[in-house]
């Protein structure tokens, strides 16, 4: 190990040839290709979300384990209807355009 740490294994000889034809068509070397597409990566905003989330999922799980989970309606497993209509409502939403 050096100073910039453990080194990535070779490529394969067909990856080698996919990587050098990439770095050719930019202009660039391909050591120089690869060390840039892993900086950028790095960089990436979903990459570091998705290591945040490695953080937040244990914490999250602890508080949905917490959460009661016999609610209203969680033993026929139907979510309770938030505005029950009756006819008369979805009759007069058929006359007006809207329920009244």
């Amino acid at each position: 190990m050096d100073q910039n740490g453990s080194q990535v294994p070779p490529f394969e000889p067909e990856e080698y040839a996919r990587v050098e034809a990439a770095a050719n068509i930019v202009g660039k070397s391909p050591e120089d290709f690869v060390r840039e597409a892993a900086l950028k990566a790095a960089d990436d905003p979903f990459l570091k979300a998705l290591g945040r989330t490695r953080d937040r999922v244990p914490q999250l799980a602890e508080v949905f384990a917490t959460q009661d989970t016999h609610a209203v309606g969680a033993s026929t497993g139907a979510w309770p209807d938030p505005a029950p209509m009756g006819s008369r409502d979805l009759h007069e939403f058929s006359q007006h355009g809207h329920a009244a």
